[in-house]
């Protein structure tokens, strides 16, 4: 019965894109949201192959 409750909790990944998202987020102060870096940072966190 663990089993089956243990398999249903997400595993967070690390090195995912909301881990990467949450670090933009908190390094705002360095990186404001409406700058040209956070915008390329986040087209190149959606396009999969880069």
């Amino acid at each position: 019965m663990s089993q089956a409750i243990s398999s249903l909790t997400p595993v967070m990944d690390p090195y995912g894109i909301l881990q990467a998202v949450k670090v933009l987020d908190s390094i705002s102060e360095e990186v404001p949201e409406a700058s040209p870096l956070y915008v390329f940072s986040l087209k190149l966190l959606l396009n999969k192959d880069k």
